[in-house]
């Protein structure tokens, strides 16, 4: 597997997690993940409360977009052109990792690649300062966000020599990734809430500008060194049987991530309308979901990282496969958690419980599901085309995206339990996919490692 050291310093300590170069990609995740996610967190209900609001004719591209919704749906209130808005945002972002990951594959360096989607990202940003061109600038900002995040990620997955470490490593980038998270919603809440979307974008756009500066700082003299070895032959990782593991495994990501992304758009909604968000005589934002989701997952991942560690000693061993599968499961109960929940209020209001069980669930489901899905594409895929195969593992966001859009659509139009329902059910399908397709392909690509070495064995 091919490895990016740093010096020779940094490569006598290759068996740390916490590098100089890990920890510089590290950094510029948390600075992404903290724009994007301080804008996710405000999109819906700015879109909601202040641009769809009267004469669209303001905004540049509402019209369009309200007529062709129109045109697909029937008349759409601006709660549904919102979600649907959001949904093909968070779309496009992720269409781009792709094809991000196989320019940083063929044709650029992947470092290239991250500073030319910081670079979007940035006139997207500015862009949005100006209501009239904020949905005209969302296009950049989402383009630059999915060139970015395929090529950070795959050179964290270079970086590390085996599945246990790699796995490690993710989740600890998961760590710095969910900080991304926290910071941004509550940081761009705030300023939103007391001072103006203006002031909450400029934070963004400021995040944006300093993960590019120490991405640039920290990164020379960095070269690609000889690659390590894997233990799956590239005639195996190129094979039918891990080709077809690769791709039952991102399907099952894919459904579960459609269910877990209702969390930044009509979950939001619905959590404004129908729970009890006041502690002790003070109204929590409903924008502090988002962040009680990153608190979440990081608590989440300290806590996994100990069990994994007890795992080790004991010699437990427990395959990425496995953990996805779990990770669907929890995604299933937390919508089943909303459904029930409705379904006893009776239309009143929620206490908090509930929503946070619904958070602590789902965030559960990514902390077992991401690292998992990224560590199997790094040890399975060909190492050629790691970076494309990153980019395709983030297309969960392009069809989450156009699931939370056009689900969202039907909200106000099914009972709210049913809608819950639904996605519980999506999330399901991905832990029955996974469950029935993961372990004869599993088998299959043994039996061809064994072939593979006995041919090599005779010659």
């Amino acid at each position: 597997m091919a490895r990016m050291d740093e010096t020779p310093s940094d490569a006598r300590g290759a068996d740390r997690i916490l590098t100089r170069r890990f920890l510089a990609l590290a950094v510029m995740e948390f600075f992404e993940r903290f724009a994007v996610s301080g804008v996710k967190s405000l999109l819906v209900l700015l879109l909601v409360d202040r641009l769809l609001v009267g004469d669209l004719s303001r905004i540049l591209g509402a019209t369009v977009v309200s007529e062709a919704s129109s045109a697909m749906f029937g008349p759409v209130s601006a709660t549904g052109l919102a979600s649907q808005l959001y949904g093909y945002a968070n779309a496009l972002l992720y269409l781009a990792v792709p094809i991000g990951g196989l320019a940083g594959d063929v044709i650029a360096s992947r470092r290239a690649m991250v500073v030319i989607g910081g670079a979007g990202m940035l006139l997207g940003l500015t862009l949005m300062l100006g209501e009239p061109t904020f949905l005209v600038g969302l296009v950049p900002f989402a383009i630059g966000a999915g060139l970015l995040k395929g090529n950070l990620s795959a050179q964290v997955g270079l970086l590390f020599r085996d599945e246990a470490q790699r796995r490690r490593g993710y989740t600890t980038y998961l760590g710095f990734l969910n900080a991304g998270a926290i910071c941004g919603p509550l940081v761009c809440g705030a300023l939103a809430a007391f001072a103006g979307q203006r002031y909450a974008i400029a934070a963004a756009a400021a995040a944006v500008a300093a993960g590019l500066a120490v991405y640039a700082m920290t990164g020379r003299g960095w070269v690609e060194a000889a690659p390590a070895a894997r233990p799956l032959p590239e005639s195996v990782a190129g094979g039918t049987p891990a080709t077809a593991l690769l791709v039952v495994a991102l399907a099952s990501v894919y459904l579960c991530y459609s269910a877990y992304d209702q969390l930044g758009n009509i979950f939001l909604l619905w959590a404004r309308e129908r729970t009890d968000r006041q502690i002790y005589g003070w109204t929590m934002p409903v924008a502090w979901f988002v962040a009680l989701d990153g608190i979440f997952t990081l608590a989440l991942i300290a806590g996994s990282g100990r069990i994994s560690r007890i795992f080790t000693r004991r010699g437990i061993r427990v395959g990425s496969l496995t953990q996805i599968l779990l990770g669907g499961v929890l995604c299933t109960v937390g919508y089943l958690v909303l459904a029930a929940g409705d379904a006893i209020s009776g239309g009143g209001a929620l206490g908090l419980p509930w929503a946070l069980a619904y958070l602590l669930l789902v965030d559960g489901a990514i902390v077992l599901i991401w690292p998992s899905a990224l560590s199997l594409i790094t040890e399975v895929a060909p190492r050629r085309m790691v970076g494309l195969w990153m980019g395709l593992f983030y297309l969960h966001g392009f069809f989450s995206g156009l699931w939370a859009g056009f689900s969202g659509v039907y909200y106000e139009r099914v009972a709210s339990p049913h809608f819950w329902l639904l996605h519980a059910a999506v999330a399901g399908a991905g832990a029955v996919l996974i469950l029935v397709a993961g372990p004869p392909l599993t088998r299959r690509m043994r039996q061809a490692i064994t072939t593979s070495a006995c041919a090599k064995a005779r010659a």
